[in-house]
């Protein structure tokens, strides 16, 4: 117990001296604005710096670059990192430039970034949203205000939102599944690229404490593609690539069908990208 003592002591001790300070993260961001464009991504390394990664330019990074999502679509990534920490978003790439800024060190890694054709979340005007009964039955969802509302279940609607999966924000489509019924999102006319990219995950982490029905989506892409994956509350945000190669630069339907078998305090998101 005295050794576990004098060792908690020398970590109090050490770790504020070796902690940034406020004059190198000042240091860094000036870095950073020096060489930016307009679509870099901003990263902080360890994760747990992004608050203060965003006090200092937090004005570089639009909500929509908050809560992408994934990286891919970034040909640059700035790194700010602190004690030798790496972000997963710069991991693959080449090194342009590195930098220290006290005891911060500023990367910037370029790499081939991902063409998006189609972004689902932004174009949520596109689909149209409709409840089919477990019978068979379809009912209609309209617009109305900033989401797609169902009638008859105040919850069953569909809206473009900032979500919290994972102790993580994601820009998604919030999309809450209901009893004995499938949510149904479909865009009737989607040109395709190589590959259909979806993510997913349950907003909430009170929700997500709340209840543990797992939430399941079918993706269907015209009559060649058919898939479906499940979503847990242990799940985080999840990303999935379905190839769709064959049908690129042709126009095709594309629908997302949700289900639970437990649907109550299920807070589903989703988000998909077309991708050249």
């Amino acid at each position: 117990m005295s050794l576990l003592a004098v060792v908690e002591t020398a970590v109090a001790l050490i770790a504020p001296a070796r902690a940034p300070s406020d004059a190198d993260w000042q240091h860094a961001a000036a870095e950073v604005r020096a060489g930016f464009r307009a679509g870099d991504l901003i990263v902080a390394a360890p994760t747990w710096a992004d608050p203060i990664l965003r006090v200092h330019l937090g004005d570089l990074i639009p909500a929509e670059v908050a809560g992408r999502l994934d990286d891919e679509r970034f040909g640059r990534v700035w790194e700010v990192s602190q004690r030798g920490a790496r972000a997963e978003e710069a991991s693959r790439g080449r090194v342009i430039s590195e930098r220290k800024a006290g005891r911060l060190t500023v990367r910037l890694i370029e790499r081939p970034a991902a063409v998006v054709g189609y972004d689902f979340v932004a174009q949520w005007l596109d689909a149209r949203v409709s409840r089919r009964a477990a019978g068979g039955a379809d009912v209609d969802c309209e617009r109305a205000g900033d989401r797609i509302q169902c009638p008859g279940v105040g919850y069953n609607f569909v809206r473009p939102q900032m979500v919290e999966v994972d102790q993580r924000l994601r820009r998604a489509l919030l999309a809450q599944p209901v009893p004995q019924a499938t949510v149904v999102v479909e865009y009737p006319v989607v040109s395709l690229g190589r590959t259909l990219v979806v993510a997913s995950g349950l907003h909430n982490t009170w929700m997500r404490k709340e209840a543990s029905g797992s939430v399941d989506m079918r993706v269907v892409v015209g009559t060649e593609v058919d898939v479906s994956f499940t979503t847990r509350n242990e799940d985080a945000w999840t990303v999935r690539r379905i190839d769709t190669s064959a049908r690129a630069g042709k126009l095709a339907v594309v629908r997302f069908e949700i289900t639970s078998p437990e649907p109550y305090a299920r807070h589903f998101a989703f988000a998909a990208e077309v991708r050249e």
